[in-house]
């Protein structure tokens, strides 16, 4: 049959599948602690600090991940600095991804209506309480749907790695391929599980997005 060769290596591609959802959970929470800290120097930040924010943003978001993967795994070992392929991958996509979780924590922020910032300090709190009890959990809400959909891109931005040899569903794929000659069964197989982790993230941010209307 011809999809016999995709049922049996079946388990190796959920191997390489497993591989990718820690690889994008592991990137999604180091990106989010960039974003927001970046976020708030951004918005609340001296001039210094918002040039500084302003710079990596713009040359991050202005140079291909797969370059700046090229450029951790062939550039930096010329320096003097070498970094395995895991911590390397996912430090690299975290600061490409951090850039855009930036953007989406800031406009969360300064989304809020001034009146929330007015009545806050009405009752002489301080811009510390301010953010943790009116202004985060708030931001944390409106930015829920664009931050959900940059996961659905992280992930598939996730084989990427593949190319500086680190392990994960795509790479899997490509392995399986070389050994049974048989690309569009295998890599068939690859676009479902892609499609099924999408997808799933795709629903959970229409979820999301419904229950802040209702609760709007």
């Amino acid at each position: 049959m011809p999809l016999d060769v995709l049922t049996r290596n079946f388990w190796l591609l959920l191997q390489g599948a497993e591989s990718t959802l820690l690889l994008s959970a592991a990137t999604a929470v180091f990106a989010s602690a960039i974003g927001v800290a970046a976020a708030m120097l951004r918005v609340f930040g001296r001039l210094p600090f918002r040039l500084a924010v302003d710079l990596y943003l713009y040359i991050v978001r202005g140079i291909p991940l797969l370059l700046l993967l090229f450029f951790m795994y062939y550039g930096l070992p010329y320096t003097g600095i070498d970094i395995a392929p895991v911590p390397g991958g996912i430090l690299v996509m975290s600061i490409y991804f951090g850039a855009f979780m930036c953007e989406i924590f800031r406009a969360a922020i300064e989304a809020l209506p001034r009146s929330q910032w007015d009545a806050a300090r009405g009752l002489g709190m301080r811009l510390p309480l301010i953010l943790a009890i009116v202004v985060l959990p708030q931001a944390v809400r409106l930015a829920a749907p664009p931050f959900i959909n940059t996961c659905v891109l992280l992930v598939k931005s996730t084989s990427l790695v593949s190319i500086i040899g680190l392990s994960e569903l795509t790479m899997a794929g490509r392995q399986i391929v070389e050994r049974t000659f048989a690309p569009f069964q295998i890599l068939l197989g690859v676009a479902m599980i892609y499609f099924v982790i999408c997808y799933s993230l795709s629903r959970l941010g229409r979820y999301v997005e419904g229950r802040m209307r209702y609760a709007h």
